[in-house]
């Protein structure tokens, strides 16, 4: 029975790792280098909440991967603050603000992460007023809407820099611009997507949300942004921290730091490769491209085909439908970028990297061609073959209603 498991076992790996890997933007490969560095710095003893030689130690790690980090973002060491996840992250921004100021106005916009639509709607429960900007087809804000939802109220700002569904990038100059008016106004950013990938100055914002996992650590680590502490009240308590208390998982931050070191991302390779799949999916009928600007997210809407008979068929290759941390229902980007329902539900997000070939990403587009196709004309023989099913019954209802009648 073991040596069956075994078998199985090596065969569900061996053919994981035959998929072509088209889902960067829910979590990017694990940098060796990074790996490594946990694994190390996972086998010294302490905890850098100590004041002994061992917790000492730590704390240096601790603080040589915020000033990496730092670094990085060309910001101070003291504004980097390690939690867990994104999802952590913006959860500690938005209440923290709201709990500052409380019955406050916070402005947002309907395609932005659950982590914070869901945290918005919570506060709107119990008594916050939050507006939701409206996008246009491809996912942009209207800016002058951004300015007239602008209340004496307001107290926040949260607008992704570059949406992970259908890849737009917000004009975050733009945004802090309108913003910098209101000294009160905190403008904070979930960057998760872009963070090491496209240029962005820090100094715009007064908070932002970033992990480690899209660039190459280990799950399990992220980090916020903060200009100033004192913008936000804490949300948790406990030990240490005042703002994220407790233990710190050291090694996991210092393999942040170390992926960050070791991350590349060639634009000038994702443009391409972002416009040969744009080539090559254009291809296919009566289909909807919902990205607009190259990246290394590339979203399409097909008609006339089921998204689970797509995934079924297309096992060699993962992609997803949306958002990693989706769930169940209907996107949130979908209905806000096509509120009329005019574009199929049938949606497919392909990420990559700038490892992922161009061949690759062809033989993906063909292959979904192949797919699709042949899935429209099962349907249209099932459907040819319900019709006249039907039209045989309408037939038989009708000679009985005849045959009644001259009775």
């Amino acid at each position: 029975m073991k040596k069956l498991f075994a078998i199985a076992g090596a065969f569900f790996y061996v053919n994981c790792i035959s998929q072509t890997y088209l889902d960067y933007a829910a979590s990017s490969h694990i940098n060796e280098e990074s790996l490594k560095e946990f694994i190390r710095v996972s086998k010294l003893d302490g905890n850098s909440s100590g004041f002994n030689s061992h917790a000492k130690i730590l704390q240096q790690i601790e603080n040589n991967s915020a000033k990496t980090i730092a670094e990085k973002l060309k910001c101070s060491p003291e504004n980097i603050l390690f939690v867990n996840s994104a999802t952590i992250a913006n959860n500690i921004a938005i209440l923290g603000i709201a709990e500052k100021y409380p019955k406050g106005h916070i402005i947002t916009s309907k395609i932005e992460h659950k982590s914070v639509l869901n945290v918005c709607k919570h506060l709107e429960e119990n008594g916050y007023q939050v507006t939701y900007l409206n996008v246009d087809r491809y996912g942009r804000i209207n800016l002058d809407e951004l300015k007239n939802s602008v209340t004496k109220n307001t107290c926040l700002v949260t607008i992704q820099s570059f949406n992970s569904e259908i890849g737009i990038h917000q004009n975050m100059k733009a945004i802090s611009q309108i913003i910098r008016k209101y000294p009160k106004i905190v403008l904070h950013s979930d960057i998760s997507q872009s963070f090491c990938k496209y240029p962005l100055d820090i100094s715009l914002l007064d908070m932002a949300t970033f992990s480690g996992y899209k660039i190459g650590s280990p799950k399990g680590i992220a980090a916020l942004y903060i200009k100033d502490k004192n913008l936000i009240k804490p949300i948790l308590f406990g030990s240490g921290n005042n703002l994220f208390p407790g233990s710190k998982p050291t090694a996991l931050i210092a393999s942040f730091a170390e992926a960050i070191k070791n991350y590349k991302f060639n634009l000038q390779i994702i443009e391409r490769n972002f416009s040969v799949l744009n080539s090559e999916i254009k291809k296919i009928k009566e289909v909807y491209v919902n990205s607009i600007e190259p990246s290394h997210v590339f979203s399409v809407s097909i008609k006339g085909v089921l998204l689970k008979d797509i995934i079924e068929r297309l096992q060699e290759y993962s992609f997803s439908s949306g958002c990693s941390c989706l769930g169940q229902g209907e996107s949130n980007v979908k209905e806000a970028i096509d509120p009329k329902g005019e574009i199929p539900s049938c949606t497919l997000r392909i990420s990559f990297s700038d490892k992922v070939s161009e061949k690759n990403l062809i033989n993906f587009a063909r292959t979904l061609k192949l797919v699709v196709e042949n899935l429209r004309k099962e349907k249209n023989i099932s459907d040819s073959c319900d019709n006249r099913q039907q039209n045989h019954l309408n037939s038989v209802i009708e000679n009985l209603k005849n045959n009644l009648n001259k009775k």
